[in-house]
């Protein structure tokens, strides 16, 4: 696997927790501002769930990256028509 490679799954794996983080630990408040939506949260915290999920995500891919440079799909693909 390419450095690319990693990259892309990288942000592949980046970009599905960070959409997964973004609904955890917004409060909606119960007196709405006059021109807000009614269902804005009073703070997103999106610094944190950014960097969060970015360190979390190194994680997956490392994995990902190990099982594609050890083969291992490749020798259970081979044997499953044997």
């Amino acid at each position: 696997m390419s450095l690319v490679s990693f990259i892309v799954v990288f942000l592949i794996v980046w970009m599905i927790l960070f959409f997964v983080t973004l609904p955890i630990g917004i409060n909606i408040p119960k007196n709405h501002n006059k021109g807000f939506a009614n269902s804005a949260p009073e703070k997103t915290n999106l610094k944190r769930k950014i960097i969060v999920s970015f360190l979390i995500s190194f994680i997956p891919s490392c994995i990902i990256y190990w099982i594609v440079e050890k083969e291992l799909f490749h020798y259970f693909f081979d044997n499953i028509y044997l």
